[in-house]
């Protein structure tokens, strides 16, 4: 008399074989390490620096130690190129001339120049140029008004565009050496920061990139899962499966823990490769292990809805392109809409960006967890509902 086979067993049998056939699969696992080994690349390639400060050319003012002077006096944020004439800036700023800073000098080429940049030298992007009068410094030590141009790209923000002439006032009375005409006692300045104040510690490309890479990881898990569970719909595996012990319930319980595992083992191979896990291990693994189940519901769907190659990655696009979008909005800083934070990929996004990027830990990002958790439970319900209702229609 044999022993009944208890359902762990009987699950952990079908895993086992899941992983198999997908392993089997030379496309899928091509597609797999190509796209695994190329998210790698590509973080490893990124900028890992962010330059905040906003180059403003300046004309005018050839006085070496004039210059010398506004460099003590520039704010944060702020960095100054002189330039030798008005009309070099001005060419510069239109997009029509390169400048190239080399020896602290600025060589300007025009677009229509075949004369080569200089060796060594670094490009200086201004999109901001102060043209002073050539008698600005005379006129401003006789008390007389002095008119200096502003050059402005079109595309430069508004904000910036309205902030040059109180830059202009503050450089005339440095140069000048007289004080803001404002007579204040014991002056006090009181500045209020709208939203996460992140000056000083930008993102830089690198870092905006983790998100994006990692869902993509995920993302090629629901492809190659749901197409692995649209194969067996099709070739009927799923009904020869219940003919054995197992139950409807013990198959997709298996589908299920085969999708969290590959997509877990994947996004922790490519987080190991990108440093990342080093902060806040335990807490980086979990919003993974979410964000796995997240996409095995929606792979257990596209895979019940497809009935070939082309229908599957239809149906597995349904998903990826809503889910992607906040990761997308890392790349393009600034407050997410409300319909963006209702979708089920942004608290895996935020708690991702919080944990890698600031080093938050599990106070500041439970209540990601905690959303992230809601849509999880609620997306792998919805693919074992469906998948559930094609096994029995079969």
């Amino acid at each position: 008399m044999s022993r009944p086979v208890s359902r762990a067993s009987i699950i952990g049998s079908i895993v086992k074989k899941d992983l198999t056939e997908y392993s089997r699969d030379r496309l899928w696992m091509f597609l797999t390490l190509l796209v695994l080994v190329f998210m790698i690349v590509i973080f490893w390639v990124l900028p890992d620096r962010v330059d905040e400060s906003i180059p403003v050319g300046i004309s005018g003012l050839g006085d070496p130690a004039v210059m010398a002077g506004l460099e003590t006096t520039e704010e944060e944020g702020l960095r100054l190129v002189g330039f030798d004439s008005a009309d070099d800036l001005r060419s510069v700023v239109a997009g029509q001339a390169d400048a190239w800073q080399i020896d602290g000098r600025v060589v300007v080429i025009p677009d229509d120049s075949d004369t080569k940049k200089p060796a060594g030298a670094e490009k200086a992007n201004v999109d901001v140029g102060l043209a002073f009068p050539s008698d600005f410094l005379a006129a401003t030590a006789a008390g007389n008004r002095a008119t200096v141009e502003i050059f402005v790209d079109a595309q430069v923000p508004e904000e910036l565009k309205s902030s040059m002439s109180s830059l202009v006032k503050e450089l005339a009375f440095a140069v000048a050496g007289s004080p803001l005409p404002v007579d204040t006692a014991n002056p006090q300045e009181v500045y209020t920061v709208l939203g996460q104040d992140r000056a000083g510690n930008q993102v830089t490309p690198r870092e905006s990139f983790r998100p994006l890479l990692v869902f993509l990881v995920l993302l090629m898990e629901m492809f190659g899962m749901s197409s692995l569970i649209a194969r067996e719909v099709q070739t009927k595996t799923v009904t020869a499966l219940l003919v054995t012990p197992a139950t409807t319930g013990d198959v997709l319980a298996a589908k299920g823990i085969a999708g969290v595992v590959l997509g877990l083992g994947q996004a922790v191979i490519l987080l190991a490769a990108i440093d990342v896990l080093g902060n806040q291990p335990l807490l980086i693994i979990t919003l993974m292990l979410l964000g796995a189940v997240m996409v095995s519901g929606a792979a257990m769907v596209a895979g019940s809805l497809g009935r070939d190659f082309l229908s599957n990655l239809f149906y597995g696009m349904i998903f990826m392109v809503p889910l992607m979008i906040p990761a997308f909005t890392v790349l393009f800083p600034g407050t997410a809409t409300g319909w963006i934070r209702a979708l089920p990929s942004y608290p895996l996004v935020q708690g991702l960006v919080k944990v890698a990027t600031y080093g938050d830990g599990w106070a500041e990002v439970l209540p990601d967890v905690g959303a992230l958790l809601a849509w999880c439970v609620a997306l792998f319900v919805l693919g074992w509902f469906v998948l559930r209702r094609k096994v029995e229609t079969l």
